[in-house]
């Protein structure tokens, strides 16, 4: 699982070319999206399994148990699964366009129980306001937290199968199931990815164990 970790690393910690201009870029430089996830997710072991890894950086290779072997094979098994999807796996969505999913993704975990409320809410906006994002940045956030739970749309986009991978992987690093919607919603999201159960399982479960080596507070 090292291999996508990196290439998330790549992806989410590219810098900005446009020196602070207040764009999405700015949003994707190192610590940006780290901290977006320091604002959004509730659970503190979450919280730290997307920063811990390069401290500024959302996401980093070196802690996930799964190889190259194993990554490799859950490759090929989403690839079977989309075999009769004209297209899938022949293209890439375009990084910035990619970015903004995984920060949907963020959004839409932080939403899966159901329980931002108006005063949640409220707080999320005022602290991504204060964080100095930027304006597309914030306008990104807040159509985030106004769009319907959605994992079918979040999904219609995806164009191969690491995309479809790193999208179910960061989901799943991001939530904690422990209430009977947040499961519906990954159920959801793996349905509409085409992610076999087993790999969906495996996902899930060296997540789990690293979580579980997480000292608690």
């Amino acid at each position: 699982m090292n291999n996508l970790l990196q290439q998330l690393q790549s992806l989410l910690t590219k810098k900005s070319h446009g020196g602070g201009n207040g764009g999405l870029n700015d949003m994707l430089a190192p610590g940006a999206l780290g901290g977006l996830a320091g604002l959004l997710i509730a659970s503190k072991k979450s919280r730290k399994l997307l920063t811990e890894y390069g401290g500024k950086a959302l996401i980093i290779g070196g802690g996930a148990a799964a190889g190259a072997v194993l990554w490799n094979k859950y490759k090929q098994r989403v690839r079977d699964t989309h075999q009769a999807d004209a297209g899938f796996g022949e293209l890439q969505t375009p990084a910035d366009q990619r970015a903004e999913r995984l920060v949907t993704a963020l959004v839409f975990a932080a939403k899966s129980d159901g329980h931002i409320d108006d005063r949640e809410r409220a707080a999320i906006e005022r602290s991504i306001h204060e964080s100095g994002y930027g304006q597309e940045a914030e306008a990104l956030i807040q159509k985030a937290i106004n769009r319907p739970l959605d994992p079918a749309w979040l999904a219609a986009d995806v164009k191969n199968e690491e995309e479809a991978l790193e999208l179910y992987f960061l989901s799943c690093a991001a939530i904690d199931v422990d209430h009977f919607m947040e499961r519906s919603y990954l159920t959801a999201l793996g349905d509409a990815l085409k992610i076999p159960q087993d790999v969906r399982d495996g996902i899930e479960n060296d997540l789990r164990e690293q979580k579980a080596r997480i000292p608690a507070e």
